[in-house]
């Protein structure tokens, strides 16, 4: 059998929530929910160049170049992001370039975004028509076309302070925006606070700035502009921030030792220490610090004043699985621009993997067994998609997860993603897994080859990466306190 590489299975789920806090802060978009007074931005009231380092706990881990031009009738943008990440002990670099034009208020025209983490790749572009987003997102060599009904044109949240300072935002004062993100397919909403007024310092000079905080799913973001209504500096999660700096300083190396370890940091300690966790068929755990966004109540899963009990579940007979699914769960069956189990190189797979004569449970056995086996666990830093992690064969638990939903899919099993957090070693560690429909709602996690999975996944979503996204608002709030293990 393949020996699990336990020291890099978890965490690239913190990863990935960092990943789209970065992606809604630096590249994509805003829409205003009522309309407001048109912005005219002349070419003069804005740099032509910027440079900020990235920073986590002081050290420097990335940098950023912007630049903003006038072309033509349209602002033309373009932002390069370098970052060097720390995930399981392993770290990785990071490109994103963001390039595109704006109209004279600075709302959407056209942008192109890539993502490049080295083995995997990620590409989302579009144009605003008419009433429409006209977006392509995926791997470059498999783009899927999605269109989004918008009401008012967006603007690009990388300039969502910006967008607060021009609007006028009085102190002591909130306002409530869209954002849309394209690696999620989801629209939420940002709340955007104007502070008081500080000086900093910015390149060794004492400046009067306005601050700006923002309130994305309970987790709190500040930035300081100065008069010009330019981003100085930011300071955001897990002690990442942000500061501008000139070139030179810019050019300057990223320190060797990196940051601090993201998955460690944000996994949870456990009370008491849990043994052959695959022989247990319930547990009992007191959890706080949690948000009405989760989904902690349902199926193996009874969640009642912070007790939560997780029961082991069985699987059911032959004759309760069957192919007649209602609508509701038949939605399982289908692709999505992620989950392209439509696709014919996933279908090709399923059809090297199982028989046509295998039960339904069997084929589900098979598929979590082959994801185990050929898909190498390695830490990675991307938007994950099916067709891109069976095309490299390595990914975390998100990679493993993603793939595993599209090959049951395609194999006519009803699927779906779940996050959440999982034991390993004393601790608690934000994992991702996957939920099948035989009859009813089973786990499975083919990180550890787990069918069901056992009674320390604890979830806290299900679904596509629009929902795994409400796990952001809790990292680092959660408390927990192991009650009772029944074997």
């Amino acid at each position: 059998m393949q020996k699990t590489r336990w020291n890099i299975v978890f965490g690239i789920l913190i990863t990935g929530t960092f990943l789209f806090l970065l992606l809604v802060r630096l590249e994509f978009f805003q829409k205003q929910p009522e309309p407001d007074t048109t912005i005219q931005v002349s070419n003069s009231q804005r740099p032509q160049e910027t440079w900020m380092n990235i920073y986590q706990n002081k050290k420097k881990i990335g940098v950023v170049h912007r630049k903003f031009s006038e072309a033509g009738k349209y602002f033309h943008f373009n932002e390069n992001i370098f970052m060097q990440i720390n995930t399981m002990g392993v770290t990785q670099a990071l490109n994103i370039l963001t390039e595109g034009d704006l109209n004279p208020d600075l709302t959407l025209s056209s942008f192109n975004f890539n993502l490049d983490s080295g083995i995997f790749h990620f590409n989302a572009h579009g144009q605003i028509i008419k009433n429409k987003l006209i977006l392509f997102t995926g791997s470059p060599e498999a783009q899927q076309k999605s269109e989004i009904p918008i009401k008012d044109i967006p603007r690009i949240s990388g300039n969502i302070y910006e967008t607060a300072f021009h609007t006028n935002l009085e102190k002591d004062s909130t306002r409530s925006f869209s954002i849309f993100d394209p690696s999620t397919m989801s629209i939420r909403t940002i709340k955007v606070s104007r502070a008081a007024d500080e000086i900093i310092l910015v390149m060794g000079k004492r400046t009067l700035t306005k601050k700006y905080c923002t309130d994305f799913m309970d987790t709190k973001n500040c930035a300081w502009l100065n008069k010009e209504g330019d981003v100085v500096k930011e300071s955001g999660m897990l002690g990442i921030s942000m500061e501008k700096v000139d070139r030179q300083k810019a050019m300057e190396g990223i320190a060797a030792e990196s940051s601090v370890d993201f998955t460690q940091i944000s996994s949870i300690s456990s009370n008491v220490p849990i043994d052959g966790a695959d022989k247990l068929r319930e547990i009992k755990i007191n959890i706080n610090g949690i948000s009405d966004a989760l989904f902690l109540d349902g199926g193996r899963q009874n969640f009642n004043r912070n007790i939560l009990t997780i029961t082991r579940e069985h699987l059911p007979s032959s004759s309760a699985s069957n192919n007649n699914f209602s609508g509701e769960i038949a939605a399982f069956l289908k692709p999505s621009s992620l989950i392209q189990s439509d696709d014919r190189q996933i279908k090709m797979q399923v059809g090297k993997i199982i028989k046509p004569a295998d039960s339904t449970e069997q084929k589900a056995t098979k598929i979590i067994d082959w994801v185990y086996r050929n898909i190498e666990k390695k830490p990675t830093l991307s938007v994950p998609n099916a067709l891109e992690v069976l095309k490299n064969k390595s990914g975390a638990c998100k990679e493993h997860s993603v793939l595993t939903v599209a090959l049951l899919r395609a194999a006519g099993i009803p699927a779906q993603m779940e996050a959440g957090l999982v034991y390993l070693h004393g601790r608690f560690y934000y994992h991702a897994w996957c939920v099948l429909y035989l009859g009813e709602w089973i786990t499975a996690d083919a990180v550890f080859n787990q069918f069901p999975a056992d009674v320390t996944h604890i979830r806290l979503v299900r679904g596509d990466s629009d929902q795994q996204v409400n796990i952001i608002g809790v990292i680092g709030k959660i408390k927990l306190e192991v009650l009772e293990q029944i074997k």
